[in-house]
């Protein structure tokens, strides 16, 4: 983005931020980033509204097989958010146990040929699989016959910004999701609260370890 455009949307932002009468934010974390920049009077005018979702209903049980079965839903968007660490996460696995029959990882999205080429490379042909792009419907009911449920975010020095639309669509299935996701921000805020394991994008180790422990649990029945 170039500098003029940057100070174009700081115009047009500062503008809405002191004329409107309330301000509404999807979770605090983006409205403390966005109002440390103006006066503390204004955060008065703030409201956080939090993503919702229909409750739906409870999805069906996962195809019973020996194999632990991990969905994501979305796409990646390269050198900023990238399954790259949760694969070398995998192939780490691979290398003390093979995974062959204890895993299945499928990712459901857009301009994955990268990702597959680099799964590939690693060795993961037979446990991580790359479907494509797919309609709302059809991601929803791959979600829903997974054992459990994937969201990977971006790396962030700080707290991060972001819940994904992915993770909001998960809750009404009521599967395990593991995150990949920043220790603080809004996606650990609300997988932590779950209860559900929350582990940082550069930590290879981390992941899998998780990843292990969610196999171990589906094996024991404890899923």
């Amino acid at each position: 983005t170039s500098a003029w455009a940057r100070r174009t949307a700081a115009a047009h932002e500062s503008a809405v931020i002191h004329a409107a009468s309330r301000i509404v934010f999807v979770n605090r974390y983006t409205r403390d980033c966005v109002m440390a920049k103006y006066p503390a009077a204004l955060m008065a005018k703030t409201r956080v509204v939090p993503q919702g979702f229909e409750p739906g209903e409870p999805s069906p049980a996962p195809v019973t097989n020996s194999a632990l079965r991990i969905v994501y839903t979305g796409r990646f968007y390269g050198g900023v958010r990238t399954p790259d660490s949760f694969l070398e996460a995998l192939a780490s696995l691979q290398r003390v146990r093979p995974l062959d029959g204890r895993l299945l990882v499928e990712f459901v999205g857009a301009d994955m040929a990268e990702y597959q080429r680099r799964a590939a490379a690693l060795q993961l042909d037979g446990v991580v699989s790359f479907t494509g792009r797919v309609d709302p419907a059809s991601a929803r009911a791959k979600a829903a016959a997974a054992d459990a449920l994937l969201i990977i975010d971006a790396p962030s020095d700080g707290p991060s910004l972001f819940l994904p639309s992915k993770l909001v669509d998960y809750l009404p299935l009521r599967k395990p999701v593991l995150g990949v996701t920043p220790a603080r921000g809004p996606s650990a805020d609300l997988l932590g609260s779950l209860g559900y394991p929350v582990v940082d994008p550069r930590d290879v180790a981390g992941i899998a370890a998780a990843v292990e422990h969610l196999i171990e649990s589906r094996a024991s029945g404890r899923l």
